[in-house]
């Protein structure tokens, strides 16, 4: 009997050593990345915000033609948080994610925003709710889209083209280990803006779907931004809660968001009664695509109203 709850004991023993070892392990590899993954969130979710201030005030779609700093910082904006998603990635060989709730739910989000660059036929019509008029693989699309860019101008990234460009903003440091970190916004700027430069090159397909971009004339690419709105705004609200209290009981969940929170997205001055049902038809899909392919992680409006 003392033999076996000997041998049970050092099972236990060993079992506690792995496990420090391994939550060790995963919070020095994913935290600081995290941190910045936060960052980023909110500086993309602000990003969005400016898209639909700038189209209330005019601004849009000129300054997505003409000023190439607005390009740079909204592609940047955009795509720098599913930096953290690739980098977390790489990092699932020596790492196990099942230890922490949190630092899983913040992984799993970051890839359903990855994968929403890549769905832009699910916002048009897969997810069968306000279907719309989307064919950018048309034969003749490159004159087609001249005047009927809602539908014929792509709003959203193939896969390979999508990873090729996320992959430009990781830096591989000089030092010992070789650590890799997402590229600065001026590091991007400068990279961009060398004609040579692979940065260059594999950003030409998302300045494509931005280059012009207006709500009314891409609402495939708007509905997409709203979609990864909500993940933006479920992260940040997480975190501002987080630092007022303990959050080891609270989960990080997506909810919609409510029509009393919607104005900072609303692209339209004093809109009559159809064209406020116009701006609100995107969270709708939001909520439709969230609900379809983010199961868990999405509560939707009837479960966030029991709350």
């Amino acid at each position: 009997m003392n033999a076996v709850l000997g041998k049970r004991k050092s099972e236990e023993d060993a079992r506690r050593d792995y496990d420090y070892e391994a939550r060790k392990r995963l919070y020095q590899e994913c935290e600081p990345l995290i941190f910045q993954f936060v960052e980023l969130c909110e500086n993309a979710l602000h990003r969005i915000y400016s898209l639909a201030r700038s189209t209330r005030h005019g601004y849009l779609p000129d300054w997505l033609y003409s000023n190439d700093y607005y390009i740079a910082s909204t592609m940047y904006n955009l795509l720098a948080p599913v930096v953290i998603y690739k980098l977390i990635q790489r990092r699932l060989t020596i790492v196990d994610l099942a230890l922490d709730r949190n630092i899983d739910r913040h992984y799993q989000l970051a890839k359903q925003l990855a994968w929403s660059f890549t769905a832009d036929f699910e916002f048009a019509w897969g997810v069968k709710v306000l279907p719309l008029p989307y064919d950018p693989n048309n034969l003749d699309w490159n004159n087609r889209r001249q005047n009927e860019p809602s539908t014929y101008w792509r709003q959203g990234l193939p896969i390979g083209r999508f990873d090729n460009a996320v992959e430009s903003l990781i830096i591989r440091d000089p030092d010992p280990g070789g650590h890799q970190r997402v590229m600065s916004f001026g590091e991007f700027e400068t990279e961009l803006h060398k004609p040579s430069s692979t940065l260059n090159e594999t950003f030409s397909y998302v300045r494509d779907i931005i280059t012009g971009f207006h709500p009314e004339t891409r609402p495939v690419l708007w509905r997409m931004l709203i979609t990864q709105a909500h993940i933006y705004d479920a992260i940040v609200q997480f975190h501002k809660e987080s630092a007022k209290e303990n959050t080891d009981d609270k989960k990080l969940i997506v909810v919609p968001i409510p029509e009393k929170d919607r104005q900072p997205f609303y692209w339209r001055r004093n809109a009559n009664e159809i064209e406020q049902q116009q701006l609100n038809e995107p969270f709708c899909v939001a909520e439709a695509y969230l609900l379809k392919w983010s199961g868990k992680l999405f509560c939707n409006r009837e479960q966030s109203e029991a709350f």
